[in-house]
């Protein structure tokens, strides 16, 4: 029972000091707890055996005196939980020793200090095995307090629990084992076979895909299709829309059908026009289970003959015709593609990569976050496997073939959807097979089943997935007029169908509360009221006033009446869409625009206080108690604030004559549901500006009334084409110099005074150039001053009274003068020169207001801080500028345009409809604190 070579061995100071083993043990060692040998360990039998009898007993001498005739035992007995560790062969005692040369020392067996004190203490059993890791991604075992590896060994790698970064199991299981078999654990393999053939435990996470890459469809040659069609019907029958969908699939492909129930005698036939073969058992294998028994029919030989190969399966309702999707995915290029992707789970829903609020372009998935997404510890992202197509370089893979080949039934639809939906998708991105999306973005978590989906319709999406409405499992309310918010983007679409679906399979009650989530009590809508309301019974009203998402509200300017800038460009974009009810709120001065379903109302009546009340969207220049008067309710309205430019000058929260009053600014701007801005350092002004509105919605669209700086002059508004053609009537020939200054809180006491000796030179100048000024001041200035000044020059009044449309004047114009306006912004998409006279730069840039920017650092022309200066400005203007100064301008340009085209309107109104069909109406009461 004493083992002299081992004592000496584990306890090399005995060895060094020339002691005899067992004197030595027998004398000190076993107090010291140094074991006789490697099977008998004293600590454990004297706890086991020994309590009693106090602490003077050598545990070894008690054996072999009076143990070994009773018959106890030397070392701990068999644990159950060991030996599945041991039978696992996942622990690595080898590098468990050379990693802890600690427990070494002890002399304790590897895996029982593990199990004892090992996890416990954060260490690793093996290389590929990281304890805090494991239990770090799944705070279920941590919470109840399991021996990590003893969990995995159990259940966790069934559950496709990864053991580290470093391995991932279905990745190995279905690499390099048997995927249909459950008898080997992955890591195990590895550790006993794997790891000697250095085999790969993880896909390699360089996985971006080149724009264009992948497999092309002969040209001008009909694509040859195979569809492997997948139904159940808790009933046993075919449905009406399931024959709908086939009848329509059969037009593009030939269709196999196979049923994952029983169905009634004559069910299949309903089929038969339309299919090459029908089958019905009930297997109990899902969708995959059903696509793995259809390939097996039909045959690989003959699946090779397809030029694609469709996996469809009858979770989803048909809307619309297939024609566009096959037209638009056959033009590209890849080795397959779905209708929509995917990125998150359920029980990953709550993952900060999967928490994005905007929907991200594939191109920027392929080429940019595939790598990423490797690093997850649950990978999810995923072409939806409800509808998705297969080219031959996928269809000759034998690897493919084997894994559709491998399904069998799962315990859980959580491993359903990680072994099949999501696995087939990393199997083959990590196989180098460039995949394509019919919706071109990766929409944020589960658009088909959120309110995101109504937007994919905007992009063609042609299916309604019925468990959107049957389960609602997301809880989105308002679903209700589900089939009046389709057929508004689809009016073709056959809701009857549908219905009568629903009906036979749902249960009533539950699809009543599905639908109704948030909306219990439908309102009734009121007629106008017959006078006008005052603040306190508007309030009231706008509370039990229903609201509809289609009703636009564009009420004119606070200062000026007129229908102009952002909003009237907004306008202009969705003027002829009828499924938009616009309505036109003006003040003192008429308004005449065209469109269809236009109402062009007063605000200050009580059929425009109507309209407000209901109107979903609103977009106001200024604020909200500036533009709406009324103390409209932002809990129950989208308020979206476009604001009158990009700005120079520091406003709203940051403007240095507001510090007085920052909470009732912030009040207004937490009214606000969003605010737009023209490119990534606007965003950041205005979101300062704008606080405490936060980031994520100001909207990088561009500013909509640049789209008629840029836009065709065929294609602007009648209005402006008639001004433009007055102002050049004006002009006669001349140049048009216009001259923009800012607003000025002293007004008159503020603004420059020119001498008569200035004046002259404005005179001569205008001759020389053979140009005209043509002043406009600011909406809110009252004085007047520059008008009553220069008069004496033949000036042009472009007053917002006489041309409401500023850009008209950008594009008539051949240079701007002004100082801080930031007009001068707008007007750098003209490509025209500028200068600015910034006589007061300290008082008004330091004191009065602040500024985002440097004046010298973005300005795009002179920067003249007295009048020789300016003079000398305009005698240079109309020179021909160095190539240094184009390029330094068109740098400039670029800090402020994002995009330099005419759809900054088509970018908003993208976004309100986004906003509408994904978020509703209203927005939360609190923002940063502040009640909205």
């Amino acid at each position: 029972m004493f083992d002299k070579i081992y004592y000496l061995k584990a306890n090399p100071d005995v060895a060094a000091a020339g002691l005899d083993p067992l004197a030595h043990f027998c004398e000190f060692g076993w107090k010291e707890s140094r074991h006789p040998s490697a099977n008998f360990d004293v600590d454990w039998y004297r706890t086991t055996h020994l309590d009693h009898a106090g602490a003077e007993i050598n545990p070894l001498v008690h054996y072999v005196t009076v143990g070994r005739a009773m018959g106890l035992e030397i070392r701990p007995v068999s644990d159950p939980a060991a030996q599945l560790v041991r039978d696992s062969g996942v622990f690595d005692a080898a590098y468990y020793i050379e990693q802890y040369p600690d427990v070494a020392a002890t002399g304790a067996d590897p895996l029982d200090h593990y199990l004892r004190h090992g996890a416990m203490e954060g260490r690793n059993p093996s290389a590929m095995f990281d304890t805090r890791y494991y239990l770090d991604n799944n705070p279920d075992i941590a919470r109840l307090d399991i021996n990590p590896l003893v969990h995995f060994c159990a259940q966790g790698w069934k559950e496709l629990r990864n053991p580290s970064r470093w391995f991932d199991i279905w990745w190995y299981w279905s690499t390099h084992l048997d995927p249909s078999l459950e008898s080997t654990n992955p890591l195990g393999h590895y550790q006993t076979v794997g790891r000697l053939k250095e085999l790969d435990t993880r896909p390699s996470d360089r996985l971006s895909q080149l724009a264009g890459s992948g497999h092309r469809h002969v040209a001008a040659t009909p694509v040859k299709r195979v569809c492997l069609f997948a139904g159940y019907d808790r009933d046993g029958i075919v449905d009406d829309y399931v024959i709908a969908y086939v009848r329509e699939l059969s037009r593009h492909a030939d269709v196999y059908y196979f049923a994952d129930s029983d169905m009634r005698p004559g069910e299949l036939d309903k089929l038969e026009a339309f299919t090459k073969g029908t089958w019905a058992m009930r297997h109990g294998q899902y969708d995959f289970g059903s696509y793995s028994q259809l390939a097996a029919k039909v045959g690989w030989e003959v699946i090779a003959g397809y030029d694609e190969l469709l996996l469809v399966n009858d979770s989803c309702y048909l809307l619309r015709e297939l024609d566009d999707v096959f037209a638009r995915m056959d033009g590209k290029a890849c080795d397959w593609w779905g209708l929509q992707a995917t990125k998150g789970i359920v029980a990953t829903s709550r993952k900060p990569s999967n928490r994005f609020q905007q929907p991200i372009p594939m191109e920027a998935v392929r080429s940019s976050l595939l790598q990423n997404f490797e690093r997850d510890y649950q990978y999810d992202f995923h072409i939806g496997s409800y509808f998705v197509a297969y080219r031959r370089p996928v269809i000759d893979d034998p690897e493919f073939r084997r894994l559709l080949d491998s399904v069998v039934p799962q315990d859980s639809k959580k491993n359903l959807i990680l072994k099949y939906e999501v696995g087939f998708t990393r199997h083959l991105i990590a196989r180098g097979y460039a995949f394509e999306t019919f919706v071109g973005s990766l929409y944020p978590f589960h658009p088909i089943f959120t309110n995101w989906y109504f937007r994919l319709l905007d992009e063609g999406f042609p299916l309604l997935k019925r468990y959107l409405l049957s389960e609602n499992h997301y809880a989105i309310p308002g679903l209700h007029d589900w089939a009046e918010r389709i057929r508004h983007k689809i009016p073709e679409m056959d809701a009857e169908i549908i219905q009568n679906n629903l009906d036979r399979v749902v249960d009533p009650e539950r699809l009543y509360r599905n639908l109704h989530i948030g909306s219990e009590r439908l309102i009734d809508d009121a007629p106008p009221p017959e006078e006008l309301l005052d603040d306190e019974a508007f309030l009231a009203a706008d509370q039990t006033s229903p609201k509809y998402g289609d009703w636009w509200a564009f009420p004119v300017c606070a200062f000026t009446g007129v229908f102009s800038g952002n909003e009237r460009a907004v306008f202009e974009q969705v003027k002829n869409d009828p499924l938009i009810h616009k309505i036109v709120l003006t003040r003192d001065k008429p308004i005449d625009v065209d469109g269809v379903n236009v109402e062009v109302l007063p605000l200050e009546g009580p059929l425009g206080q109507h309209r407000l009340m209901r109107a979903g969207n609103i977009f106001i220049k200024h604020s909200p108690t500036r533009n709406l008067v009324y103390p409209v309710a932002s809990s129950l309205h989208n308020i979206i604030n476009l604001w009158h430019g990009i700005p120079f000058k520091r406003i709203g929260y940051v403007s240095a004559d507001m510090q007085d009053r920052l909470d009732r600014i912030a009040l207004e701007h937490a009214r606000c549901r969003a605010v737009i801005s023209s490119s990534k350092i606007d965003t950041l002004a205005m979101a300062t500006a704008f606080y405490p509105l936060p980031y994520s919605e100001v909207w990088n669209t561009g500013l909509p009334r640049n789209d008629f700086i840029l836009r065709k002059f065929a294609l602007l508004p009648a209005d402006m084409q008639e001004q433009a053609a007055r102002l050049q009537a004006m002009l006669q020939g001349r140049r048009l110099v216009l001259f923009m200054p800012t607003f000025r809180n002293a007004q008159e006491d503020a603004y420059y005074r020119f001498s008569g000796e200035e004046i002259e030179f404005l005179r001569d100048w205008l001759r020389r150039n053979n140009a005209v000024l043509g002043i406009r001041e600011h909406m809110a200035d009252s004085a007047r001053v520059y008008g009553q000044q220069l008069g004496a020059l033949d000036t042009l009044d472009l007053s917002d009274d006489a041309f409401p449309n500023v850009e008209v004047l950008y594009r008539a114009s051949s240079a701007l003068v002004t100082d801080y306006s930031s007009s001068f912004i707008d007007y750098m998409l003209t490509g025209k020169p500028a200068v600015s006279f910034a006589y007061d730069y300290d008082s008004y840039l330091g004191v009065e207001r602040g500024a985002f920017y440097d004046l010298e650092f973005v300005f795009p022309g002179p920067v003249c801080r007295t009048f020789p200066q300016l003079r000398d400005a305009l005698d240079a203007l109309f020179a021909p500028p160095a190539s240094m100064d184009l390029a330094r301008t068109e740098w400039k340009r670029q800090l402020f345009f994002d995009q330099i085209d005419d759809q900054s309107s088509a970018r908003v109104v993208a976004r309100v409809k986004q906003l509408t069909d994904c978020g509703g109406t209203g927005k939360p009461l609190i923002i940063n604190g502040f009640q909205a």
